[in-house]
Order: structure tokens, then sequence, then C-alpha cells
């Protein structure tokens, strides 16, 4: 379904995401802490968006501006030819769905899936962290830098990472919950082997019951990084953790924004905000709170593993197995403890004006 140029896509899902952002910035100015986390009415409208954003995202045309589409697309029509069930020893869920859906359906529907699989995750997520924010907290997801290139380029990737973000929901809770987590993260690691990453941190997280810990060892990637980074990057390699990592290496494409080699100043300052901010509501506010050290906890280690193959291009590929958590990591003090009694609202909107304005800035600007 192609409703305008598919190169404007993106941009008018920035420009209706910059509405909303403007209508909760006027809306959250005036509240203080406890009129923040009491609120009593939730707005309906960013899930009537979602469910937009899904139809028209899921059924979009294949083209090249779409990234990886095309390439999902070509497999698509491949395995579409094939009546035996596909077999593969990675990401082999993903696959074997992928082939299922080829016998009964085009790739547009098969797109449309996909798209329910990796929103709808976010949603229940939001839900279930952000209680009676969790429309606030949606937004924040939605106007994220990865977000929209996880519905159209790396979609195996999204959906995986979108169901590790709901096992972290579970993870703290009862035997059940912990079952169901275990389950999830199971699921997300067969659909994309990368995912294994974010879970290893998560369980990890469990265990650390000292915060500074988090923010000694991401403080010691960066050092890590700075002496040694081209050494530890070909030795992550070298352990195959992800076959791509050898290719990003050194790999044979165009150069774009993310080809630049080195150090990224740049992308480790955007990476570097929710982490701040948790040394200053952890430390500074003394506000603790064990859901939040989970998440933050999680999103720091999987974070510093990037921070020390920043150097290898097209890194940014490891760097969403963190940034993945960013809205998530960035929203949840904001709507769920008490940190500025009287000037939460208007500093939880500066923080969302200035986390959509970084989006903006990579689409439009760049």
């Amino acid at each position: 379904m192609r409703l305008f140029d598919p190169f404007l896509y993106e941009k008018v899902h920035l420009l209706i995401i910059l509405a909303f952002t403007i209508y909760y910035c006027y809306y959250l100015q005036r509240r203080g802490a406890l009129k923040l986390l009491r609120r009593q009415r939730v707005l309906y409208g960013i899930f009537f968006y979602s469910v937009v954003f899904i139809i028209i995202i899921g059924l979009r045309p294949v083209h090249s501006v779409f990234g990886d589409t095309v390439n999902y697309a070509k497999t698509y029509s491949d395995f579409s030819q094939l009546s035996e069930r596909i077999t593969t020893s990675r990401d082999a869920l993903f696959y074997l769905f992928m082939w299922g859906c080829s016998q009964v359906m085009t790739v547009n529907w098969f797109f449309f899936i996909v798209e329910i699989l990796y929103v709808l995750p976010i949603i229940v997520v939001c839900y279930r962290l952000f209680q009676k924010n969790y429309d606030i907290g949606a937004l924040f997801c939605f106007a994220a830098f990865s977000f929209f290139a996880y519905s159209v380029n790396g979609i195996r990737n999204g959906v995986a990472l979108s169901l590790v973000l709901l096992a972290l929901t579970f993870i703290q809770g009862n035997t059940r919950d912990k079952v169901i987590c275990g389950i999830i993260s199971v699921l997300a690691i067969s659909i994309h082997a990368s995912a294994a990453l974010p879970v290893v941190c998560m369980l990890s997280a469990c265990f650390i019951k000292k915060p500074k810990c988090f923010f000694y060892f991401w403080a010691l990637a960066v050092l890590i990084s700075l002496v040694a980074g081209n050494t530890v990057t070909n030795l992550f390699a070298s352990l195959g953790f992800d076959e791509r990592l050898s290719d990003y290496i050194h790999p044979d494409i165009e150069e774009d924004i993310y080809t630049v080699t080195g150090f990224r100043w740049d992308f480790l300052l955007y990476s570097a905000m929710p982490i701040l901010l948790g040394w200053y509501v952890i430390f500074k506010k003394k506000v603790m709170n064990s859901t939040y050290l989970l998440l933050l906890g999680t999103y720091i280690l999987a974070n510093a593993f990037w921070i020390m193959v920043i150097r290898a291009e097209f890194s940014n590929r490891f760097a969403y197995l963190s940034w993945f958590l960013y809205p998530i990591v960035l929203a949840y003090p904001l709507l769920n403890l008490k940190i500025w009694p009287k000037t939460q609202g208007r500093k939880a909107a500066a923080i969302m004006a200035a986390h959509y304005a970084f989006t903006f800035m990579m689409v439009f600007l760049t």
C-alpha cells in the first residue's frame, strides 16, 4: 500500500510524533511530581496512531529506502517457491515463520504481521511499566532514534528486542512470571541470535545489587575502548558472537553516517544521557527503585559492550542492542519516581523535547 513517496514515510512519521510531542510538552508543563505520578486520565491518541502506524508501515511498498525490506522480500519470494519446510540452525524461529507465511500470503501481509509483533510488545511494556503514564511512555518509544529503523530495516532484530523488553517486565515477578520471562527470552534469541547479549545483561543486572558497579563498568569500557579499541574489536570478532561483526570491521559497502571509523564521541554522548540521568537520580537525589535499577543496569551493561567495539564500521548494529532500551530507561524515572517535587512535569517535558530533537536532527539534517 503506497500512500505517498517512500522517501516521505519516516518524515511524515516524525512530523506526527512532533505534534504529539508539542502537545505533551504543553500538557506536562505545570505538573509537579505528585500530580504527574497520580495522573488520572490517559490520552489515547498515541495508541490510535500506533494502529495507523502498524497498518501503513506494515503494508509499505517494497522499496530500497526501507533498507533490508528489499532483501527480506527477495528471501520471502525464494521461500514461496519451496514446498518443503525451511531448516536453519541460526535464527530458526524467524525463518521458519517466514517460510510458513510465504506459503499462504503475500510479502506485504507478512510485513504487516511482523509490524504487529514489533509494535504490540512495546505497547504492552509501556502499560506494564508506566501504569497511569503509559501513553507518555509510548511516545518516548515512538520518538526514539531506533524506532522507525527497526520497523522497516532490521525487522528481525526489532521483533527480537521488543520481546526482550517484554521479558524484562516479568523477570522480577513470581515463579510464573520468571518462567514467562524465560520463554520469551528463548523466543527472542530464536528470532535473532544477537538478542542473547541483552538477555545475558538482564540476568547479570538481576544479581548486581550495587548500582555503582554498573557505572564503573561503563567507565571502564570507555577507557578500554580509548586505549585498546581495535584490539578489543578484533577479539570480539574472533569470538563469533555474531558473524556480522567480522563483516562490519571491514565492510565492502558505500559510506554513510555509520561508516565513519574511529571513536564516535557523538554516539557516546547520545548513549550517555540515560546513564547521566540514572547517576543523578540514584546518587544525587538518592531515589532507589528495583525496576529502574534492572532497566538501567541492563542498558549500561549492553551499552558497555558496544563501546568496546565502537571503532568498528557499522557498529551501530551493536549499539542498537542497548539503544532499544533507551526510551524506556530515559522515561522510567520521569514518569514513575518522585525526583523534582514541584517541577517534574516541566523537566520531563524538556527531556522529551531533547529526546525527539535528536531523532529529528538525525533524520532531517543528515
